[in-house]
């Protein structure tokens, strides 16, 4: 027996004659047997368009059996599903959409019956929604709102008159609800907003298969535009009215297919209407669907590869689809408007399009040509609809003969070169696949997703946000944006060359090994092909190889240390290769996730930008020497407190205490605003004083307290309490046993009462602190749990010891390392504190109570507490 042909009471045994009554519980355990009957057949590799179709049916049947019991026969009232569940369409847990249309007869007081039958829908399990209304009222909110026409546009019968409803067919459908070019446009509208919401790609870590760009609605979005105009239901019809070719009809429907079959098993797998595919959900789902981890990736890396390249094939046809309705309904009466731009491409009603439709088979070049063309006439919309078919049929001649072309090659280099135009025309080169086809390499990593919490795109999607930020760099309009970035890339003598290096910084992922090493050697023959010279070919190898030296240097380092600069400003030998990476660095750190750019990273990349710089340049010989760049800084701060009334003699007496460090590790600025402070508030125990740090949602806190063991595990303990993030650490204790705490933290809760009270209450209580430990851990931080790494690195110049710590982030983390320190009896000078995405690395600079570096014997035993600590 065919799926089709299952009733949903054969399914349970429950075979039920058509005249008997039939009960709540009778329904329940016939919806809840369908259910797991549609569950098995899925298992046993049943095509889920079956499925989905079935689903309907059966949810059909029990509406339509409890129909009968409640509403006559021949009450002037009908059941209309409306939806997806008017389409035929119900995946296992998506929501029952319903109409209730009323005759005007009976609208003033419709039948008490059904209230009763709606009651008996949620109490048999059903998610129903429903809307009660006349045919006129039908007519009118449809009118006022398009989500209600599109919704007729899918109405299908169930039960009751059905005259009614062949009624509001003639009313709704036939005699247009909405004149067809409106609706076309507000319906391209409505996508472009709902893609905006989703950085308008489908390439998230945690794509929404429904509503994301490439998912369910873009193809119901060409569906309903069809359907108002062309009478036109699925995708079957528009092959038949000659919208889409046999293979791009076979590549839709099998992309459909295939979101169909995720859905289907998100919604199994979660136990309710599910559409985001969480990334705890991906692993579950990649080893339903028959994906198993080989040598080089992940199961769950493969499957979602195959989904971000479904979603790109459905993104295509969407835009291919509404441009050729576009030409159909919006520019079907207009007169046609053709201009000559060469002799292979003009100019149709503001798209580009081939002068013939042999242009690519004569001339090959003029696959990359079109995006040149592009560039330099950014009047144009776009490619029309018949040349992106032209190259999508072409696409087989992008091959070795065609990349060691002379003629290619430049256009290639021309198009990076373009000073307008580069990201979009990159962008729509991967759309069209034309980059992948030219850059294999960049093939590879198209639709390429890490699992990680780090990385929130595909490597693709990545790259050409990168591209996109270093353009904005170049871009007057975006100055205020990034003004130090914008002030760099203008000194660049050649930007190309940051592009390429953009391009190909992660063109190794996913391939094993170090990806900065493999992608100097893709880098490499990109640059050996098209001509450039050595020295250019060096930078950008250099760039590739080292594109992580700043970012990791900023934010593990003592910026304040000469050592750490001498050794960056070593690596990168001069101005041009810091400016190139600075700005690398800058785009690369923003277009890997949302919430990775902050106020405090900016500021790091900055400080080690200027300080390399003035290293490289020579101006500053104070630079090279820690105790001239000491005494430097005192006589700024002095000079400052000075000029805002401050009396030296005050000042000097406070700072007796103080050591070269203090000097060393905090800026002017810092020094003045604390030293007022400490000022202000004399005698204080504890101070504890809050301002904003860099105005980006970060804040700076300094606590001065008499030192004791436990203040560093106090201060961490309060600040994750109140949600707090720990970005870095500074301690000091003056000769007068002054503990001088400096954190930097960011988080939702910045309520500085809140902060300086839960400080207060901790500070009070050392002798009794507990590690902060949420009730709730993030489920996402679940899935990434790793064995602490711990390194440990003596500075023998300033005899303390360097801790590097790699473990998978949780609340409550530096709370409960600093637990352990105190235990140790480990004192901590300075803390770099780095989260990225599922995983921290921690540096952490400490010293012995007699301020010491830790001896081996130290080291194997701190090690072996954090551990344990830390694996819980």
């Amino acid at each position: 027996m065919t799926q089709q042909a299952i009733s949903i009471w054969e399914v349970g045994n429950l075979v039920m004659p058509p005249d008997a009554e039939v009960n709540s519980e009778l329904c329940r355990q016939a919806l809840k047997q369908s259910q797991q009957h549609l569950k098995q057949q899925f298992e046993q590799g049943v095509p889920v368009p079956e499925l989905v179709y079935q689903r309907a049916t059966f949810v059909d049947e029990i509406l339509q059996q409890i129909w009968q019991q409640y509403i006559d026969e021949n009450t002037p009232v009908s059941l209309l599903a409306v939806g997806g569940y008017g389409r035929g369409e119900l995946h296992p847990y998506s929501d029952v959409d319903l109409l209730i249309l009323l005759d005007e007869s009976v609208s003033a007081e419709p039948p008490p019956s059904l209230s009763d039958f709606l009651t008996q829908l949620w109490d048999i399990g059903l998610e129903i929604g429903h809307s009660v209304r006349t045919i006129q009222e039908c007519r009118q909110q449809a009118e006022e709102d398009i989500t209600i026409a599109t919704n007729l546009l899918e109405a299908r019968f169930l039960c009751g008159d059905e005259t009614l409803f062949d009624s509001l067919e003639q009313l709704t459908v036939d005699n247009k609800t909405w004149d067809t070019r409106r609706f076309f446009e507000l319906k391209r509208q409505e996508q472009f907003d709902r893609h905006q919401k989703y950085n308008d790609t489908a390439n998230n870590l945690e794509p929404n298969i429904k509503e994301s760009p490439g998912g369910l609605r873009d193809i119901q979005v060409v569906t309903w535009v069809a359907q108002q105009h062309f009478d036109v239901r699925n995708l079957e019809g528009l092959r038949q009215k000659g919208f889409l070719a046999n293979s791009e009809f076979e590549t839709l429907n099998q992309a459909q297919n295939f979101l169909w079959t995720i859905r289907f098993a998100l919604h199994q797998l979660a136990g309710r209407k599910q559409e985001k595919l969480m990334i705890d959900h991906q692993r579950e789902l990649a080893k339903q669907l028959g994906y198993v981890d080989n040598e080089s990736r992940l199961a769950v890396e493969q499957f979602m590869k195959d989904y971000y390249r479904c979603a790109r094939s459905v993104s295509q046809m969407n835009s291919l689809l509404l441009q050729l309705f576009e030409e159909t309904i919006i520019l079907a009466d207009e007169p046609r408007d053709i201009k000559i731009i060469n002799r292979r491409f003009q100019s149709h009603n503001g798209y580009l399009e081939t002068i013939n439709p042999g242009i690519f088979a004569y001339y090959p070049y003029a696959l990359l040509e079109v995006f040149l063309v592009l560039e330099q006439n950014p009047q144009l919309k776009g490619v029309r609809a018949s040349t992106i078919r032209q190259i999508h049929a072409h696409l087989h001649l992008i091959d070795d003969k065609f990349r060691s072309d002379l003629r290619n090659r430049t256009l290639f280099m021309e198009i990076i070169r373009q000073p307008k135009g580069v990201t979009h025309e990159f962008r729509r080169m991967n759309e069209l696949d034309v980059l992948g086809a030219y850059l294999p390499e960049f093939g590879r990593i198209v639709g390429q997703m890490q699992h990680d919490l780090f990385h929130a795109y595909t490597v693709d999607e990545h790259t050409l946000f990168l591209v996109r930020n270093l353009r904005r760099f170049s871009c007057e309009e975006y100055r205020d944006e990034f003004p130090l970035c914008s002030e760099v890339f203008n000194q660049l003598p050649k930007p190309e060359l940051l592009y390429i290096a953009g391009i190909y910084h992660d063109i190794a992922k996913g391939r094993g090994g170090d990806h900065s090493v493999l992608g100097v050697i893709d880098a490499k023959a990109f640059c050996e092909r098209h001509s450039l010279s050595s020295y250019d070919t060096e930078l950008i190898c250099f760039l590739i190889r080292h594109h992580l030296a700043m970012s990791s240097t900023a934010q593990k380092s003592d910026l304040e240390d000469p050592a750490v600069i001498k050794k960056f400003a070593e690596l990168v030998q001069n101005t041009d290769r810091l400016n190139y990476l600075y700005l690398l660095t800058v785009a690369d750190i923003r277009a890997t996730n949302n919430n990775l750019w902050n106020g405090w990273r900016d500021s790091l990349l900055k400080q080690l930008y200027h300080s390399t710089r003035q290293w490289l340049e020579h101006t500053e010989a104070q630079a090279k020497s820690t105790r001239e760049k000491s005494y430097k800084k005192y006589q700024e701060a002095i000079q400052k407190l000075q000029d805002k009334g401050r009396q030296q003699q005050d000042v000097s007496l406070l700072w007796q205490g103080y050591d070269l460090e203090y000097f060393l590790r905090h800026s002017v600025d810092e020094l003045v605003w604390q030293t007022e402070e400490r000022l202000d508030h004399a005698g204080e125990d504890p101070l504890i004083a809050l301002r904003t740090h860099n105005e980006q949602q970060t804040l700076e806190i300094f606590v001065v307290t008499k030192d004791r063991p436990g203040i560093f595990a106090a201060i961490t303990s309060a600040l994750e309490q109140c949600q707090l993030n720990v970005l870095d650490a500074k301690i000091n204790v003056t000769s007068e046993s002054d503990a001088l705490n400096t954190f930097i933290v960011n988080g939702d809760t910045m309520e500085s009462r809140e902060i300086i009270k839960a400080l207060q209450k901790q500070l009070a209580n050392t002798g009794d602190i507990k590690a902060y430990c949420p009730v709730i851990t993030p489920r996402t931080m679940k899935l990434f749990k790793t064995q602490p790494n711990i390194e440990f690195e003596t500075n023998p110049q300033q005899n303390h010891t360097v801790m590097s710590l790699y473990t998978h982030d949780r609340p409550g983390l530096v709370s409960a390392v600093a637990q352990v320190f105190l235990a140790c009896d480990i004192q901590l000078i300075n803390a770099k504190i780095n989260t990225l995405g599922d995983q921290v690395e921690d540096v952490f600079f400490i010293t012995t109570q007699d301020d010491v570096a830790l001896s081996e014997e130290e080291e194997d035993e701190l090690k072996s507490r954090l551990v344990e600590s830390l694996s819980h």
